[in-house]
């Protein structure tokens, strides 16, 4: 049987990971020249035809939005939690490393 404080001391270390992935997927989402400012920005200089050709992701994306509040992430879809939680653990790793190792993300 492991010892319950090791077990306290991993679970931190998972949390902190997850939460630095998040964190840093934020920043990059958000930041004045992020992700989300850039793709704002070139679908504002779009012309009408390649806007037309969002619509199906559109109608994909409320799809998926559906199936997230109907019950997409039940017991018995757990893995997929499970993955998202590993993705984003990994995200954080990679964060904190570049962030040590370059200066910045």
């Amino acid at each position: 049987m492991k010892n319950p404080s090791v077990q306290v001391v991993i679970a931190l270390v998972y949390f902190s990971l997850t939460l630095a992935g998040v964190a840093g997927l934020a920043y990059k989402l958000f930041e004045p020249d992020g992700w989300v400012s850039h793709g704002l920005g070139y679908v504002w200089t779009l012309e009408l035809h390649y806007s037309l050709m969002a619509v199906p992701v559109i109608i994909a994306a409320a799809l998926l939005g559906i199936k997230v509040f109907t019950g997409f992430f039940d017991a018995k879809s757990s893995t997929l939690g499970n993955w998202l939680t590993g993705a984003c653990m990994v995200l954080g790793a990679y964060f904190i490393l570049r962030l040590i190792f370059h200066g910045s993300l």
